[in-house]
């Protein structure tokens, strides 16, 4: 250490980069050591540059995050993620903002975190200088911020997609599969989840070393008791036992609960119930416990016990505030949509320049070819001229070949008139055919960018008086549109609804441009009884305009 602080006194920004990287690389797999080393060359970089400096704070973000050590302050993430925006590269602005993701969720400022993290991943999709793991990383962070607000939907095209890129790199981890497997667990595709989990156990079988991670087991183990598989949730449970995980862990308490309940030992399950609730350590886990402690008793017609569970059930549900938790989510999601739409008009910009680049070409082209028209016409012109200079040398002294020549010169000089008008008129075709060019960008600039809401909603409305379904784009489109001409909608619909469905809102919007319920029920393909009364409630959509 000693020697490799008096080289990185005496050497230039070049050979400070490489020590940095070099601690880097070693704190992939000792944060702690690598934190040691990063301290011992701090005092030196008032002397580096500004970019070694920036590199040095961007290093020990990431190994106290490597170390687990929970960020408390934004500050240097801020400005870090502002300098590498400036200056930085595509590895370096990957990074800051992965980082600064972290940061945040350390912070539980999800919708932060949650920009962070997908400004993270259209940077490294739209750039070949980017770390392929770190990508990995990215997905897997947004799975758990989607996952946490229940965004399950979102969560699973995360989960697939970290699935996917770590198949892509080489290293499928456990966790990847638990979050793909945990996510279609709660949309209900419970045979796809349990081959998840299948797979996930027979990977930890073919590797000994993976049974040292008693947290996957654990995990493993509860979903395969909720699934009611008991062959494979007993070989985790032999497992489990094998590493000796302490009684006290919760998520292992919760795992034998489950199990119990599936094979029938209501009163081992109670028990484990019971001891989350006496540790007190995770009140997710403590909720899920008093509730399953109701359902117990009240089967059982303990009706005392499931009383006082039941209170201790609301006073959890207190203590974690759902109604902020779906705050969260409304907002996170508001944030998800906005991030998209920002990189769907950027894809729309981008066609657009393309064609203005092609009508450019096209202008040049046209221009290009009038030019040649106009030299190939001077030639002409030009031979012309020639011919009449030699008709003028061979002029002989009789008055007949004056006559002649006469008459030859006459009709070369119509001739030349003809021409002249000619590229006049083609002069004035060539302005007219500019300025139709023009016109024409402008048009198919406007054409590109703008789309009038009024024409968005009389297609809806063409639409509406037969069997059409409207794809996810249709749906945003027509919101757009409504939203462009009543702009306080949604507002009202909170105010009056309070939480609403996607299709809620989709009635809500079809039934402000004054379709029927018929129209309504063709576009949506909800049924008759609902659409109707869901109209019955929203009646005052047509009262309020």
């Amino acid at each position: 250490m000693i020697l490799m602080v008096t080289a990185f006194v005496s050497c230039g920004d070049s050979d400070a980069l490489k020590t940095i990287e070099r601690i880097k690389g070693i704190g992939d797999n000792d944060p702690e050591q690598a934190m040691l080393m990063l301290d011992s060359i701090r005092g030196n970089m008032k002397h580096e540059s500004e970019y070694v400096q920036m590199r040095f704070a961007l290093l020990d973000i990431r190994l106290k995050d490597k170390a687990d050590i929970v960020a408390t302050s934004d500050s240097v993430a801020k400005v870090l993620t502002r300098y590498f925006d400036k200056h930085g590269k595509g590895n370096d602005m990957q990074e800051a903002h992965f980082y600064a993701g972290s940061v945040y969720r350390d912070l539980q400022d999800t919708p932060s975190s949650l920009s962070h993290f997908l400004k993270t991943k259209e940077i490294a999709t739209n750039s070949h200088d980017h770390d392929e793991i770190m990508l990995r990383n990215t997905y897997s962070n947004l799975w758990y911020l989607l996952y946490n607000v229940q965004d399950y939907q979102n969560a699973h095209i995360y989960a697939l997609k970290e699935y996917r890129q770590s198949k892509k790199i080489g290293k499928t981890e456990l966790t990847c599969l638990m979050h793909l497997g945990m996510t279609l667990e709660v949309l209900d595709s419970l045979e796809q989840a349990h081959r998840v989990f299948v797979e996930t156990l027979d990977t930890i079988v073919a590797n000994s070393k993976l049974k040292e991670d008693t947290e996957i087991l654990c995990s493993l183990l509860f979903h395969f008791a909720y699934l009611n598989d008991s062959v494979n949730a007993t070989k985790c449970l032999s497992m489990v036992e094998q590493q000796k995980v302490p009684d006290e862990y919760d998520g292992k308490l919760a795992a034998y609960a489950e199990y119990y309940e599936l094979m029938g030992k209501t009163d081992d399950a109670i028990r484990a119930h019971k001891r989350i609730l006496e540790n007190g350590t995770d009140l997710f886990r403590m909720y899920d416990a008093a509730k399953a402690l109701f359902h117990i008793y009240h089967e059982k017609r303990y009706l005392t016990e499931a009383d006082k569970f039941a209170d201790l059930y609301i006073q959890i549900s207190d203590s974690i505030d759902l109604g902020k938790r779906q705050e969260l989510a409304a907002t996170v999601n508001n944030q998800y949509k906005y991030q998209r739409d920002v990189e769907e008009e950027r894809r729309i910009v981008e066609v657009a320049q393309r064609s203005r680049n092609m009508a450019w070409a096209a202008i040049v082209l046209a221009i290009c070819a009038v030019l040649g028209g106009a030299v190939y016409y001077q030639r002409r012109r030009n031979k012309h001229l020639e011919d009449v200079l030699n008709l003028s040398n061979e002029l002989t002294d009789t008055k007949a070949e004056r006559d002649k020549m006469k008459d030859r010169l006459q009709d070369i000089n119509a001739e030349i008139d003809d021409y002249r008008d000619e590229i006049k008129h083609k002069e004035q075709l060539l302005e007219e055919k500019l300025e139709e060019n023009k016109r024409f960008i402008a048009l198919l600039h406007k054409s590109e960018l703008e789309e009038r809401a009024e024409d968005v909603i009389e297609a809806i409305r063409q639409a509406s008086y037969g069997k059409h379904r409207m794809s996810k784009s249709d749906w945003q489109r027509f919101f757009h549109a409504v939203d462009e001409l009543q702009p306080d909608l949604t507002e009202r619909l909170a105010r009056h609804l309070g939480k609403f469905t996607e299709q809620q809102q989709q009635v809500c919007y079809l039934l402000s441009i004054g379709l029927t319920n018929t129209q309504i029920e063709n576009l949506t393909d909800i049924p008759h009884v609902t659409v109707w009364r869901w109209v019955k409630k929203m009646e005052w959509v047509q009262g309020d305009k």
